[in-house]
């Protein structure tokens, strides 16, 4: 190590087990002069408010100080204006993070108007708490019309997005228009692609649509994918478990109905939310 390199780091080591450097890494003139580190003498600083010199600061690079900055002056002025500068910086993190956020439940396909959506029941608390480690554990929410199973399952999937997590939320309805709307496109694989590889599906109103050998068939391939890559799915219905099968092969697809709701029946627990319409309570 050349000698000028070697007396840095030495001077360094001085100053760690001495008085601690700031909070950014840097070093005092006085904490360089006692280090003997090499330096070229620092220009003088003043406070804009009051005037007072303010001690330099630098950055020790191969045994030499690069002056890059200054002490903060305790005056009046000078803390009003750092308090204002952190405002400012806070102001401008919250926007950022509500960017983000709506980005986030954007691209997941939560309705707005669920984006304030609370779990409320001690299911799903418990479900959130155990989510990480469930081994693609989903949930099977089912009751009558209004009775908060929309809003349910769009507070999880609002908390798991905000979390990171790649969440699509549909009804099955909408699912099925939109991977039969990329017929013509080419891209019907990436379209199902889409809801069988997200970290969370959540599939809404089970149930509501056509029961055609394509709507069954396309319903299934996606809930299988997900059943063996073990990829949760929240599911919404109108139908307890026990009626979907017949619901979904109401116009004779009763095998593919019925292996739909044992992959269900296998991966997600049951939740039964009343037949009571939320909506119209006083």
């Amino acid at each position: 190590m050349p000698p000028n390199k070697q007396k840095g780091q030495q001077g360094l080591q001085k100053i760690r087990k001495g008085r601690p450097m700031d909070r950014a890494g840097l070093i005092t003139l006085e904490q360089a002069r006692a280090a003997g580190l090499s330096f070229d003498e620092p220009e003088p600083r003043a406070c804009p408010h009051c005037g007072a010199a303010l001690d330099p600061l630098g950055a020790a690079l191969a045994g030499k100080v690069a002056w890059v900055s200054a002490a903060p002056c305790p005056c009046e002025g000078a803390a009003r204006e750092r308090e204002a500068e952190a405002r400012r910086r806070a102001a401008l993190a919250a926007k950022d993070e509500a960017a983000r956020r709506e980005k986030a439940l954007l691209r997941a396909g939560i309705p707005r108007r669920y984006w304030a959506a609370e779990a409320d029941r001690p299911e799903f608390a418990e479900y959130i708490a155990s989510f990480a480690g469930n081994g693609g554990a989903g949930l099977y929410i089912h009751g009558g019309v209004g009775a908060g199973k929309t809003h349910a399952a769009s507070a999880m999937a609002r908390l798991f997005a905000e979390a990171g997590y790649d969440v699509a939320f549909t009804t099955a309805k909408g699912m099925l228009e939109r991977v039969k709307a990329t017929f013509d496109e080419g891209g019907t694989e990436a379209a199902v692609a889409r809801y069988a590889k997200c970290d969370v599906l959540v599939l809404d109103d089970l149930g509501k649509e056509d029961a055609t050998e394509w709507s069954v068939g396309t319903v299934f391939s996606v809930l299988d994918a997900r059943y063996e890559d073990m990829r949760p799915t929240i599911v919404t219905s109108n139908y307890a478990p026990g009626a979907l099968a017949d619901r979904l092969a109401r116009r004779g697809e009763r095998v593919t109905a019925e292996a739909i709701a044992s992959r269900i029946s296998q991966t997600c627990r049951p939740v039964y939310l009343g037949g009571r319409d939320r909506r119209r309570r006083g």
